[in-house]
């Protein structure tokens, strides 16, 4: 694939001839069929080869159409360990990071539109973006008479309109494909990426949220939050403040003593914790282009740079109470709390002592170990996620086992995304004096 796009493909022509490619429509079924005739086996090396080429025509088209059908991709894939096969998702999973710029001819068209003469010309942007997705890239741009250094994150042209018809487009391939259970209703993931796609594009509301949440962190010396630019803004452009610093994976970052990691992933699991019990408001894209780490010089006070608060998701008082008391009654490994903290969160139909129920229970037990450990927990030395995989997977396609609420599923992601920065930073620290004080504040374990 070419490193830039030219243009993205927003006619409806356009979109439609990439989706015929996409719409395997039944060639699976078909192909499983032929397999199984000649002996094969669901694990055989065929079958996997033959998904391997699905999955990478879908989300080699994913890439080029950009907007909404590369973004519930995305999305599709933070939920595919539910979903689809490993040798399909391992494929919708490098959306995640893999996204084509578009030249600069275009964007600057696109920004002297949104800009007018006047105000572009007051700035010197830089034609190499900092940052490119699914939905819009980013350009650092200097402010001439001032020295100010902005970001301006531009929207792609097209993308809100075709929200409906991609998300549909999406769930055809998916389920006419054959890559998923029959059984498996997909409403509810669907239903969550039309919402996130939809805030993401709202860029005036994505200023208020940053707003918001700097304000949030205005004290916490330990974060750093860009601050909106109005006069720069408009639907389809967002300038803030540019912030620097390096990527989590940089080799500095990795070279960083012992301490210094430890400080870092205690701080930032200690913003999950307030996100959760007293923000009632989480950053559910834990892709690690959503963060920077600014090197203190001194190795005294290295901070996070957060970003993408379009991703920001409330969590409303209806779920958040019964989701902190199952938190809670996990943390205390209470079961019989745990099991009316599931029903209540629709996750168990009843009080009954099931087969599955007891597994549900037992995985929430599980899951606590890392913050019930009494001392540091090793994060990258741990195989919690494996064990939880193993346990969770004989009821991951039983047609009796319901989906999680929507905003479980966001904050599944947003867990599953700070293991990930643990690991990533091999932290080695005592984390449950950190949940007590969020969960247990005012009140006696």
């Amino acid at each position: 694939m070419a490193d830039d796009l030219k243009k993205i493909k927003t006619s409806a022509f356009s979109r439609a001839f990439s989706v015929a490619k996409m719409a395997v429509s039944g060639t699976v079924k078909s192909q499983w069929i032929k397999f199984t005739e000649s002996g094969d086996t669901e694990n055989s090396e065929r079958w996997k080869a033959f998904l391997l080429e699905q999955a990478q025509t879908i989300t080699a088209e994913l890439g080029q159409l950009k907007g909404s059908l590369m973004k519930a991709g995305q999305i599709v894939s933070l939920y595919g360990e539910r979903l689809l096969p490993k040798e399909i998702n391992d494929v919708f999973k490098k959306l995640q990071s893999q996204s084509p710029a578009l030249v600069w001819t275009e964007v600057e068209r696109l920004l002297q539109n949104e800009l007018g003469p006047e105000k572009y010309s007051q700035l010197e942007i830089d034609p190499a973006p900092v940052g490119s997705a699914s939905l819009g890239q980013v350009h650092r741009a200097v402010e001439k008479s001032t020295g100010r250094v902005l970001a301006l994150k531009l929207k792609y042209p097209g993308v809100e309109a075709a929200i409906e018809s991609d998300l549909k487009i999406l769930k055809r391939v998916l389920t006419t494909a054959g890559l998923i259970p029959r059984n498996l209703d997909l409403s509810i993931i669907f239903e969550e990426a039309h919402k996130m796609l939809s805030q993401e594009l709202n860029y005036k509301r994505e200023g208020e949220l940053l707003s918001e949440y700097r304000n949030f962190l205005k004290d916490d010396s330990c974060f750093v939050v860009p601050a909106p630019i109005p006069e720069y803004s408009t639907a389809n452009l967002l300038a803030m403040t540019f912030e620097d610093g390096v990527r989590i994976d940089d080799p500095q970052v990795e070279s960083l003593s012992q301490e210094r990691k430890n400080r870092l992933a205690l701080n930032f699991f200690d913003l999950f914790m307030q996100e959760v019990t007293v923000f009632g408001k989480v950053q559910t894209d834990p892709h690690f282009g959503n963060y920077l780490i600014r090197l203190d010089p001194e190795g005294k006070n290295d901070q996070w740079v957060l970003f993408d608060f379009g991703a920001l998701r409330d969590l409303e008082a209806e779920f958040l109470e019964p989701y902190l008391v199952m938190l809670r009654a996990s943390f205390r490994q209470d079961r019989a709390a745990t099991h009316r903290a599931l029903v209540e969160l629709g996750l168990l139909a009843s009080f009954e002592e099931t087969e599955y129920a007891k597994a549900l229970i037992a995985l929430c037990f599980l899951v606590t170990e890392p913050v019930l450990c009494e001392g540091a927990y090793d994060w990258a030395g741990s195989d919690l996620p494996e064990r939880a995989i193993v346990k969770a997977r004989p009821y991951m396609f039983d047609k009796n086992v319901r989906l999680p609420p929507p905003q479980m599923l966001s904050l599944d992601r947003k867990v599953g995304g700070v293991f990930t920065v643990m690991v990533k930073l091999r932290a080695k620290v005592h984390t449950k004096p950190i949940v007590e004080k969020y969960l247990f504040s005012g009140e006696a374990q």
